[in-house]
């Protein structure tokens, strides 16, 4: 009997024959492997080209999401967006399906995003973020693409929470019912707002430095929209908000604004309400990473760690 498993490595050789044979690249095309995360990320080169093999996790994404985000790509690009874009293989496809040992992977070839990454922004580098963003807002917004990775809606983060937290809080209940406080209080807070101030689309979901590259230019190209999903525009902002927060000085925050309102102007209420997205996105990764450290594939993420994390969020709620 053939032992089961839940997330094989697969062959780079065996990655790069398909590649090979699929875009009719030559033998001469190296692999080089890259990343594990939620999915597994290769370095694919030709000659001076280069490109970006996604192979997504077994059950991580349904084929009809990875479909949405990859005509989300090519509406950006088509945009004017600086995206890394899904390429087709010779016969014109853009999804390839691999029996892998716990069932089937899907991979996605890309585009390669030039540049580096830069984990402490310029005043400069935030502004023409915060303009690019405002562009891609500007095309994402009221629009729909399919099923999407990720639903952002308020009342359908909290219960997921409250849902994966409860077990892990048995003997943290003070942390536990302040998330339930919490959900509350967003509750009342959005029940009487005119929901027309505040523009909803497609949001990238994870606008952090490791999903940009920024050339010598300064000119920026965004990837990895794993987490792209349907939700009010300004949860991006809010995403960009929190990661760092407590390094990232007001003026690159400032900066960042300057740049995304000369794009698309956020109402008052919007301005209004940003921190609150930042806490949103700060729910939404303790739950993400509790759902996935499940003793399974990742240790158990300590309930003590995320009772701390619990605390962290409130922190930034009261501005302490």
């Amino acid at each position: 009997m053939t032992f089961p498993i839940e997330y094989s490595s697969l062959s780079t050789q065996a990655l790069l024959e398909l590649v090979c044979q699929k875009y009719s690249f030559p033998n001469s095309t190296s692999i080089t492997f890259l990343k594990r995360g939620f999915n597994d990320t290769y370095l694919i080169q030709k000659g001076t080209d280069k490109y970006i093999l996604r192979v997504y996790k077994h059950n991580w994404r349904s084929l009809e999401s990875i479909e949405s985000e990859l005509k989300f790509l090519n509406h950006l690009k088509d945009g004017g967006i600086s995206v890394s874009f899904p390429i087709s293989d010779s016969q014109k496809q853009f999804i390839q399906s691999i029996g892998a040992p716990e069932g089937i992977r899907y991979a996605v070839l890309f585009s390669y995003a030039d540049g580096e990454q830069v984990r402490k922004l310029t005043i400069e580098q935030a502004e023409l973020l915060g303009i690019q963003t405002g562009k891609i807002h500007l095309l994402s917004q009221n629009k729909n693409f399919g099923t999407s990775a990720h639903n952002y809606d308020i009342d359908y983060q909290f219960e997921k929470t409250l849902t994966t937290l409860k077990p892990i809080l048995i003997n943290h209940p003070d942390e536990y019912k302040y998330v339930v406080q919490l959900k509350g209080y967003f509750n009342k807070l959005f029940l009487n707002i005119d929901k027309t101030q505040l523009a909803s689309g497609v949001c990238h979901g994870d606008l952090q430095a490791e999903n940009f590259h920024i050339t010598t230019n300064n000119e920026f190209t965004f990837f990895d929209f794993d987490f792209f999903g349907d939700g009010y525009l300004i949860y991006d902002i809010g995403v960009f908000m929190w990661y760092d927060h407590k390094n990232k000085p007001k003026e690159i925050i400032d900066a960042f604004m300057k740049g995304y309102q000369t794009q698309r102007k956020l109402s008052e209420k919007e301005l209004e309400l940003l921190p609150y997205f930042s806490t949103l996105r700060a729910l939404f990764q303790m739950t993400l990473y509790c759902q996935i450290s499940d003793g399974k594939q990742l240790p158990l993420w300590p309930a003590q760690q995320v009772a701390d994390f619990i605390k962290k969020v409130e922190k930034w709620m009261t501005g302490k």
